[in-house]
């Protein structure tokens, strides 16, 4: 009797045992689809020996992306880098007179908010001012705005106010210190700053900072640092363009990092970059506990966090298409026949596009001469296709004389402000160009 009872006794711990098994399966599966994770969405590792030009620009986006410099800065950029063993410096150096020589690097790709994280090995020397930072890059109408602005780091070592064993951290818009719902014993919200005891120049460190639609998140080596509100807002109160992913090594600056001179000596001076990481929340199975493989990353249940935007939805080029099959648009040869009739897909984000100019030209690549072909406002487009493009009809004409041309695509901003402004475009025709342009080639041709 005893041992039947022993029986039905050991049963049930077993299909108990069994069940409560089940049930935790079902509640992690349950719980990782709906926790979901970071999904990767750039990363470079500086693994080869040249910089990748289709990920980075070297100069600011202003003054038609050749801007070298904010203010009294005394450096000026210039391709001053070296890759070398997976690491990417910047190097800053005295050039002539009283200027230096140093290397900035600026992403093409756009984002609205995740995760971004880069693990880097600051420089030394009075006059430093190595950065981390979130910039907004081009608006719909191809206007730029200041703020917004996020700061992830700014290490500045003037040795009076700032030393090497400081770091600023913080958005443009200054918020109180009351606002803040978490702030680590080594920060002080009221300047901005985290301080420790040892130098921060001395080894590699992770910064890393989780942007949100509502809220920023700084961490150092996997350590969260603070917390507060902030949302990416133009200074008229709408939200700004996408953001661009920037690291630099400034110089001086009678503000700050000059404003108690440069010792000139602790020159040639490396900031070192290991890697930089981007990724975004995303609630499918797609998303991972660790971005890019990094152990300093956030938990991403902790941190997650709901929006429709990933980054700026932008007007799109598809490859053109010949009505007539005199010839291939896949080859660059083109006969003194024509004209030729060519259909142009074009996919707007949303039906918003209606004022803005869509204009296709003709470039002589020889002599840098125009011949537009098509020059109307999007609400002329009519109705979309069942693939969600439009498309635009025109007539290439026989080319002119000998040579190469490329037919070419611009939108034109319709604001009162931005009259004549070429917005910013994706273009998906299947010819190599840069990730972030306002003029889109089409095709490319040649007359023999």
């Amino acid at each position: 009797m005893a041992s039947e009872s022993y029986r039905s006794i050991a049963s049930f711990k077993t299909a108990v045992r069994i069940l409560t098994s089940i049930l935790i399966l079902i509640s992690l599966a349950t719980g990782s689809a709906t926790a979901g994770g970071w999904k990767l969405v750039f990363a470079d590792e500086f693994s080869t020996d040249t910089l990748d030009r289709d990920k980075w620009a070297t100069r600011y986006i202003y003054e038609n992306e050749t801007l070298d410099h904010f203010k009294d800065e005394v450096q000026r950029y210039r391709d001053s880098h070296l890759l070398s063993d997976g690491v990417l410096s910047l190097i800053a150096k005295k050039g002539s007179s009283s200027r230096f020589d140093s290397g900035m690097i600026r992403t093409y790709q756009t984002f609205y908010y995740g995760y971004f994280e880069a693990r880097v090995f600051l420089p030394k020397g009075k006059g430093i001012w190595p950065a981390f930072w979130l910039l907004g890059d081009y608006d719909r109408d191809g206007r730029t705005w200041h703020p917004p602005e996020i700061d992830i780091f700014e290490y500045v070592i003037n040795e009076h106010d700032d030393k090497d064993t400081m770091l600023h951290s913080g958005a443009q818009d200054k918020a109180p210190a009351s606002v803040y719902t978490y702030v680590d014993s080594s920060f002080d919200a009221r300047r901005n700053q985290m301080r420790v005891d040892a130098p921060l120049n001395a080894g590699w460190h992770t910064a890393g900072l989780v942007w949100a639609p509502e809220r920023i998140s700084f961490f150092w080596d996997g350590r969260l640092i603070y917390s507060r509100p902030y949302r990416w807002l133009r200074p008229d109160g709408v939200l700004g363009p996408p953001a661009q992913v920037i690291l630099n090594f400034a110089i001086g600056g009678a503000g700050w990092a000059g404003r108690h001179g440069i010792d000139e000596s602790a020159f040639p001076q490396a900031f070192k970059i290991d890697y930089v990481h981007v990724c975004q929340f995303t609630p499918s199975n797609e998303g991972s506990r660790l971005c890019g493989g990094s152990e300093a990353t956030p938990d991403p249940v902790q941190f997650s966090y709901e929006t429709e935007h990933s980054d700026m939805p932008k007007p799109t080029f598809l490859p053109p298409r010949a009505t007539l099959a005199r010839y291939s648009l896949g080859a660059t040869l083109l006969s003194d026949e024509g004209p030729t009739e060519l259909e142009v897909p074009i996919r707007l984000p949303d039906d918003t596009w209606r004022d803005e100019t869509i204009n296709i030209f003709l470039l002589d690549e020889t002599t840098n001469a125009r011949s537009t072909l098509y020059a109307k406002q999007a609400r002329h487009l009519g109705q979309r296709g069942a693939d969600g493009t439009n498309t635009i009809r025109l007539s290439l004409p026989a080319l002119p004389q000998r040579g190469d041309f490329a037919l070419l695509a611009e939108i034109s901003s319709s604001g009162k402000e931005t009259q004549g402004w070429h917005v910013p475009l994706a273009c998906d025709t299947g010819i190599k160009q840069p990730l972030k342009f306002k003029t889109c080639r089409l095709l490319s041709l040649r007359r023999r």
